[in-house]
């Protein structure tokens, strides 16, 4: 009968430890979500803002090669006809 009841308590430690092994578990699975949350998040804003810095160049280079026949205004109001035309088209993408 001794030998039941050591067995008993024995396996009956190995679960409470096994419990609180997958608690600790959990909870650092938990933490690991969310950092992968927010990386994803902070990607997608990386992505935005290289987006917008290459239609910035492709805006500058267009700038370059429509400035050469061209009064200054005239080009800046191309640019920023274009630069409109782009933030409508980020906050469509962005709805």
């Amino acid at each position: 009968m001794k030998d039941i009841s050591i067995l008993v308590s024995g396996v009956r430690k190995k679960a409470e430890k096994l419990i609180e092994k997958q608690i600790v578990l959990k909870e650092k699975n938990e933490s690991l979500s969310n950092e992968i949350d927010k990386i994803k998040l902070e990607l997608t804003e990386k992505n935005q803002q290289i987006s917008e810095l290459n239609d910035k160049i492709k805006l500058l280079k267009i700038a370059g090669s429509v400035g050469e026949g061209e009064s200054t205004k005239e080009v800046k109001l191309k640019i920023n006809e274009m630069v409109r035309e782009i933030d409508k088209c980020i906050a469509q993408i962005n709805r």
